[in-house]
């Protein structure tokens, strides 16, 4: 059967040929669409540099003791907002403690005994006095010393911020130089660069606009450089610089990491 309908198409094509009949022509393909290279989605570019970007806060700490010991308490959570001064974390340090107590009482004491050999009266000498004195400096220096020692025993947010990680509980023993709570100024987001190129930096300058677009919030925001890094990068073998975007007004819902594409105006 194959062999004979194969063999029949010619006659039919013959056939329609003389009754004035034309096979229908075959379609041609469609020819592909030129490729346009498109800004990213949600960003109008102007002409200038345009880099792929991420928030990050404005500042960011991670904080350990300088002395080991024991958690004596833990005082915020993750997500508490603190403010500059606020303690966060105590150890227990029972003699440091102990030693603050008696520089105390040692520097009263010498306070008492300078008191005393202050003339009043022709009997007592000023050599006596300048003695007492010096004893009762070196008692407030010695006061002084342990206070400080003691104040390592606790840990203070250097600045307005929020608690992002805290990694030590009650009872654990925290290890000098451990990272025992991270924080970051939340409030103050800013825009970073990933892949800001060497032929491409040059052409920016702290103080030039930035149009930034944040992918996951489908929002474009303004801004202005602040900082362009004087230090490379290497990303996937390419050179990179990063530069510092401050934006004119955070959005709401701006989050640590999100997406970002930038036009740096020039």
């Amino acid at each position: 059967m194959k062999k004979i309908f194969w063999m029949t198409l010619p006659a039919l094509s013959l056939i329609l040929a003389a009754c004035g009949v034309s096979a229908p022509a075959a379609t041609p393909p469609p020819s592909a669409a030129p490729t346009v290279e498109s800004a990213p989605s949600g960003l109008l570019l102007t002409g200038g540099v345009v880099a792929s970007a991420e928030a990050q806060p404005a500042q960011e700490t991670q904080m350990s003791f300088a002395i080991s010991a024991p958690v004596k308490e833990v005082l915020v959570e993750k997500g508490d907002l603190v403010k500059a001064g606020q303690p966060l974390i105590t150890l227990y340090t029972p003699d440091l403690e102990g030693e603050v107590t008696r520089a105390e009482l040692a520097a009263k004491a010498g306070e008492l005994e300078y008191s005393y050999w202050i003339p009043r009266r022709w009997d007592r000498p000023p050599e006596r006095r300048q003695q007492a004195e010096a004893e009762w400096n070196q008692t407030k220096l010695t006061l002084e010393v342990a206070r400080a020692s003691l104040a390592q025993s606790t840990i203070y947010a250097p600045f307005d911020s929020t608690v992002v990680d805290v990694s030590v509980q009650f009872g654990e023993m925290a290890q000098t130089g451990q990272v025992v709570i991270t924080l970051a100024d939340l409030a103050h987001m800013q825009i970073e660069t990933t892949d800001l190129s060497e032929r491409d930096v040059p052409s920016v300058q702290i103080g030039q606009t930035a149009n930034v677009y944040l992918e996951a919030l489908d929002i474009t925001v303004t801004g202005k450089v602040t900082k362009i890094s004087p230090m490379s990068e290497t990303v996937g073998g390419d050179v990179v610089y990063p530069v510092t975007i401050e934006l004119d007004e955070q959005p709401e819902g701006l989050l640590w990491g999100m997406s970002a594409e930038v036009e740096v105006v020039e």
